[in-house]
């Protein structure tokens, strides 16, 4: 079950909306702004709906107030009317959506949805429950969220996928999230590194192997079986050898296996996910990527964007992995400390990011990340430019 709050007081309104939400999401009235953040200690939502009549400074304070309360979901403010400044404003504050006009429930319930998670075609209660607890891609920037809306789109789509991006920059969790919102979500997920094995180990392993097939070798199912029913995730796949990129067309083309020593075929119902970090166009221009294969994993592609391409995202990313960490600390992060992870470049991404807010945490006190507290190449330029030494 999915809790919102209504921050409000007009009865009316949030009855209206109440009524309009599915079976899977209750709203809950919370009257008064003040006691909103002793509520958030003590209950966690999963969004807030925030109704503004008169648009004013003090409702933008109060938005920027609350945005800034440790682990707090995201907030869809409605009003009869707003100018595109004051829209655009709230935006920045970090606001999900801001809703003018008579705003219809079907337009409140669509936006929650994806808000929450991009699983508003799921009614059952208990799958919703499980999905919210998987790994999904955070942020709310443009570039994430029509890349989630396209991971959804593929999702229940029995196409193999090719998935591009930079190192670092999340295409297993894209591929986890395509996993989880498909429906093979109940059935294995297994991941395979191509560049990690040589072709007899990549051989074994995706198609496994008879006692004898080879000095060592046991009776033992490979990935294809295991994951029968599932998602086989092949990263790295521009690395995969000739002779591997011809066995796994293979399996594609014709839907079955055979293990290394067997004369024996098996049917297997596996969905391939691939991901590169390269180009592949330019690997089949030179001979060593097969254009076939090309063709056969690329009939659906998405592309992670880099972190400096979706740096609205980074105080949200930062906070939850910081969150995340062993122990109860809320963490705060300091608006010095912020702008320096906002203006750098982050080369490798949201791993980069994740490795200094690692380093940063066991240096911080309190729960407040400082400037102080981060190591990045040049932060300390920043820093200079920021007048803060």
């Amino acid at each position: 079950m999915y809790r919102i709050l209504y921050v409000g007081q007009n009865s009316s309104d949030y009855s209206r909306l109440r009524d309009s939400l599915p079976r899977y999401m209750k709203l809950e009235p919370q009257h008064e702004r003040i006691n909103l953040q002793s509520t958030l200690r003590s209950v966690k939502p999963h969004g807030i709906i925030l109704p503004i009549s008169n648009p004013g400074p003090d409702d933008f304070s109060y938005l920027k107030k609350i945005i800034g309360t440790p682990r707090v979901p995201g907030v869809i403010v409605t009003a009869n009317y707003m100018t595109a400044a004051q829209a655009v404003s709230c935006m920045r504050f970090g606001a999900y959506d801001c809703l003018t006009g008579p705003v219809s429930g079907e337009v409140v319930v669509a936006c929650l949805s994806r808000m929450i998670q991009p699983v508003d075609h799921y009614t059952d209660e208990n799958e919703l429950e499980k999905l919210n607890s998987e790994p999904f891609l955070a942020g709310k920037s443009s570039a994430v969220t029509a890349l989630r809306n396209r991971l959804l789109k593929y999702s229940d789509l029995p196409y193999p996928v090719l998935i591009t991006g930079e190192t670092g920059s999340g295409k297993e969790l894209a591929a986890k999230t395509l996993h989880f919102l498909s429906n093979r979500r109940n059935k294995p997920f297994s991941a395979v590194n191509c560049a990690s094995y040589s072709d007899d180990l990549l051989g074994s392993e995706m198609f496994g192997s008879l006692k004898g097939a080879f000095t060592g070798s046991t009776d033992r199912p490979g990935l294809f079986e295991a994951s029968s029913g599932g998602t086989l995730f092949l990263d790295e796949i521009g690395e995969l050898s000739l002779r591997g990129q011809a066995s796994l067309l293979r399996v594609i083309e014709e839907g079955y296996i055979r293990r290394m020593g067997s004369h024996r075929t098996k049917d297997v119902n596996v969905r391939i996910i691939a991901a590169t970090n390269t180009d592949l166009r330019k690997h089949m221009a030179l001979g060593t990527f097969r254009n076939d294969l090309f063709y056969r994993i690329n009939l659906l592609g998405v592309t992670v964007p880099p972190l400096r391409k979706r740096k609205g995202d980074i105080h949200q990313l930062s906070r939850d992995y910081l969150n995340a960490l062993p122990g109860e600390t809320h963490w705060k992060i300091e608006k010095s400390a912020l702008s320096i992870l906002i203006r750098h470049s982050w080369p490798g991404n949201v791993r980069e990011l994740q490795s200094v807010l690692l380093k940063a945490s066991i240096t911080a006190e309190n729960g407040r990340l400082r400037s102080s507290d981060l190591f990045i190449p040049d932060s300390e330029e920043v820093r200079q430019q920021l007048y803060l030494l």
